[in-house]
């Protein structure tokens, strides 16, 4: 593939423009209507030794000053930079200038630069929603389950939730909406996996806006190790555990809430908490593909009361759950939704 310019921007050409006549890269870019850094890159195939921004101020400015000495003063960007947060590049759009010309100037002046990370919080300062006893509740069930605060290079954090069922993800994305919570897009994805039998399956992913409440939450929810906890002020509402059931649990015989993620002393908690909380007797299960954790069964006995308990589902795809395993594969569809007796 031919190169768009290489006929205009010769060797011949940056020898008398850059080197005899001293214009500089950006001089160059306006006059040909080119982006100064495709100038720049022909200029470095060309074998032309390019000057440096203080250099090249010699040739640009009269008298061998610095171009804009009297404007980009140290006052200047104390007030700009420092007092008012602006970053370089607005202040470099609002002179019409490049934004290394400012970067330059504040090194003059030993003022320190922002990281991207600092500028960002300042630019675009992340927003704090209301953490109501309902969506406390609701993203306490989520990150029983599935639900994550994952580790982020800015101060503040998102939710983030994996599901293979997309009507799910749009289910809580209106429910998160409601909190004053933003949600973009819903995307999915194709999974290899050679145990299915198409060779792999479909996920979709949902994430929030970052939220500096939802560092609140990654406290709660994580050791300083990054492992995830169960928080010892965690209430287990009928919506907490409806959540939990949804993302984590399973109903074949018995169901099986998997938390095996957790510390075997949180499971304990856990398991005492909804004993308490439901009216149920709960048993762990252990085994050594569970690498030290456990799993909470609740005996098919109990199994009506707890379902009374969480409430129907809210969603058509998880349906199935409030049916045994056993008997859907009888033909037979035993709800336990109802308030007759079990």
């Amino acid at each position: 593939m031919k190169k768009k310019y290489t006929k205009m921007l010769t060797r011949a050409f940056f020898l008398k423009e850059y080197v005899i006549r001293k214009k500089s890269i950006n001089q160059i870019a306006k006059e040909k209507g080119i982006d100064w850094q495709t100038i720049k890159r022909y200029a470095k195939e060309n074998k032309i030794k390019l000057r440096s921004l203080k250099e090249q101020a010699k040739f640009s400015s009269k008298g061998a000053k610095p171009k804009y000495e009297k404007i980009l003063t140290k006052q200047f960007l104390v007030k700009n930079y420092l007092k008012r947060k602006k970053s370089i590049k607005e202040i470099a759009k609002e002179l019409g200038i490049y934004r290394g010309t400012v970067a330059r100037y504040l090194k003059k002046f030993k003022i320190r630069t922002r990281t991207t990370k600092e500028q960002m919080e300042i630019s675009y300062p992340p927003k704090e929603f209301k953490l109501t006893q309902e969506a406390l509740s609701f993203l306490d069930g989520l990150l029983l389950g599935d639900g994550s605060i994952p580790q982020n290079k800015y101060n503040a954090r998102s939710y983030t939730q994996v599901c293979k069922y997309r009507e799910y993800l749009e289910y809580v994305k209106e429910r998160l909406k409601k909190f004053g919570i933003e949600v973009s897009p819903i995307r999915g994805r194709w999974i290899n996996d050679i145990r299915c039998k198409k060779g792999g399956y479909k996920e979709y992913f949902l994430q929030t806006k970052r939220y500096k409440t939802f560092d609140k939450l990654r406290k709660r929810w994580y050791n300083k190790r990054g492992r995830k906890i169960i928080p010892k002020d965690i209430i287990l509402t009928p919506d907490c555990l409806l959540q939990f059931y949804l993302c984590d649990g399973n109903y074949y015989r018995e169901i099986r809430l998997c938390t095996s993620g957790f510390k075997l002393n949180d499971v304990k908690f856990l398991k005492k908490l909804i004993e308490k909380r439901v009216g149920i007797s709960l048993r762990l299960i252990t085994s050594p593909s569970l690498k030290g954790g456990a799993d909470i069964a609740i005996k098919k006995s109990e199994v009506p009361k707890f379902l009374r308990f969480i409430g129907k589902s809210p969603v058509k795809c998880y349906k199935y759950k409030w049916i045994d395993g056993e008997l859907r594969k009888n033909g037979k569809n035993i709800c336990y939704t109802s308030s007759s007796k079990s």
